[in-house]
C-alpha cells in the first residue's frame, strides 16, 4: 500500500468550525502549580509509570472547575471535539534551545516542571500511556522539525501537509484523547483539526463507511528505522506484533457508535478501501473532502495546550518553514486511555505502560 499523493484541498482556505477555548483563571493556575510544584519534589522525569500513577491522583487536586471541564468534555457534553487551554506557564528561558531532535533526554529535562503542569492537566482525561515501537514507550513526544523528516508523513515534516488521522488508528487499543502543548511556535504553524460532529452523514455513506470495508497500516514511526536513539535500543521482538499488522491488516469500519455522535477511524495517509471495494474507496474519499471542506486551523502559541478527543475528531497540520535552531517550533504530545484496563493484553503487566 502506497502513500497517497497530498490532497488538493489541504493548500485552500481554512473555515473555521467550533472549538471551545478557555482561558485559565489565576486559580486555576495557582492550584495547577501547587499541585506540579509537589510532584516535581518527587520526580526527575515523567517517562516512569510511578510518575504516571502519581499524577493521575494528583490531577484530582487540580481546581474544580478545570476536574469539571474535563468531566463534560469526555462525557460529550461539550459541542466540540477540541478544547483549547490557554495561559498556561512557559519560561521561554528557563526550558532552554529547542531540540534539534525527538531523541532528547528523558531524566532532568530543563523543561520538567512544564511537562509535569502538561501530564496532570491531560490526566484529567484519562491515564498516561507511550508505544513501545514508538521511542521505547515514551509519554511525553516531542515535536520539532526534523529536516531529513521534511517531506514524510511525521510530526518532524514541515514541506507537505501532515494530512487527516487519528493517532494510531491502525490499533484497536489508539488514545482516547492526547493533549498538544505549545512551548514554541515563532514560524506560526497551523494545527488543522476536524470533529466527525461538523459532518452531515448520509445514509448511504454511513452504510458504507459503518462497515469494516477498509485496511489501515502502521504508520512509519513505529517501525525500527524511525526509532533509532542515544539513549536505548529496541530488540527486534519489540516490532513482531507491528510487522505482522503490516503483513496482514485486519478490515475495519471508519465509523462505530451512535449515529448522532459517532467514532472514527481515520489515517488518510495509510488507510484504503479493500481491494476492488470501489464503493467504499469513493465513500472514503467523500469523508476525506468534507473534513477538508469543514477543517478549523488553530496557530498555537507559547502556554496553549488542546485537549484532542481522538475518537471523535481528526488533526493535522499545515506545510510551513522552520527555523531551524535554537528557538524552532517545539510542541509536546501525550496520550491517555479513559480506560487502562483494556489494553493489558498489550502491555507487560498491570505496571507497565507501554503498548506493543
Amino acid at each position: 500500500m502506497e502513500l497517497i499523493a497530498e490532497h488538493p484541498a489541504a493548500a485552500g482556505l481554512v473555515k473555521q468550525r467550533t472549538l471551545y477555548d478557555h482561558h485559565l483563571t489565576a486559580h486555576e493556575i495557582d492550584g495547577l502549580d501547587t499541585t506540579a510544584a509537589l510532584l516535581r519534589a518527587r520526580f526527575d522525569s515523567v517517562e516512569t509509570p510511578e510518575f504516571a500513577a502519581a499524577c493521575a491522583l494528583a490531577a484530582h487536586d487540580l481546581p474544580y472547575s478545570l476536574r469539571e471541564l474535563a468531566y463534560r468534555f469526555k462525557q460529550l457534553e461539550l459541542p466540540c471535539g477540541v478544547v483549547r487551554l490557554r495561559g498556561i506557564p512557559v519560561d521561554d528561558t528557563n526550558i532552554g534551545p529547542s531540540p534539534a531532535h525527538w531523541d532528547a533526554a528523558w531524566v532532568n529535562p530543563p523543561s520538567l516542571l512544564e511537562e509535569i503542569r502538561q501530564c496532570l492537566l491531560t490526566a484529567l482525561l484519562g491515564d498516561l500511556f507511550g508505544w513501545r515501537t514508538q521511542e521505547n514507550g515514551r509519554f511525553l513526544r516531542h515535536i520539532v522539525p526534523v529536516k531529513k523528516d521534511a517531506g514524510e508523513q511525521l510530526g518532524g515534516s514541515s514541506k507537505v501537509t501532515l494530512v487527516w488521522h487519528n493517532e494510531e488508528a491502525f490499533h484497536q487499543y489508539r488514545c482516547d484523547f492526547l493533549s498538544i502543548m505549545c512551548y514554541r511556535n515563532e514560524e506560526a504553524a497551523e494545527t488543522l483539526l476536524c470533529c466527525i460532529d461538523d459532518i452531515d452523514i448520509p445514509d448511504a455513506q454511513w452504510q458504507v463507511l459503518s462497515a469494516p470495508r477498509f485496511q489501515i497500516l502502521p504508520d512509519t514511526s513505529h517501525l525500527p528505522e524511525q526509532n533509532v536513539s542515544s539513549h536505548w535500543r529496541l530488540d527486534d521482538g519489540a516490532f513482531a506484533r507491528i510487522r505482522q499488522m503490516h503483513l496482514d491488516p485486519q478490515p475495519v469500519p471508519v465509523l462505530t457508535g451512535a449515529r448522532n455522535r459517532p467514532f472514527i477511524q481515520v489515517d488518510e495517509a495509510y488507510m484504503r478501501a479493500r481491494a476492488g471495494d470501489t464503493e467504499a474507496a469513493d465513500a472514503l474519499a467523500w469523508l476525506i473532502d468534507a473534513f477538508y471542506q469543514q477543517r478549523s486551523s488553530v496557530v498555537m502559541q507559547p502556554g496553549d495546550l488542546i485537549w484532542v478527543d481522538n475518537k471523535r475528531t481528526v488533526h493535522g497540520r499545515a506545510i510551513y518553514q522552520p527555523n531551524y535552531g535554537p528557538r524552532q517550533r517545539w510542541l509536546r504530545r501525550v496520550n491517555v486511555h479513559a480506560n487502562l484496563r483494556d489494553t493489558l493484553p498489550f502491555r507487560q503487566g498491570p505496571r507497565h505502560r507501554e503498548i506493543l
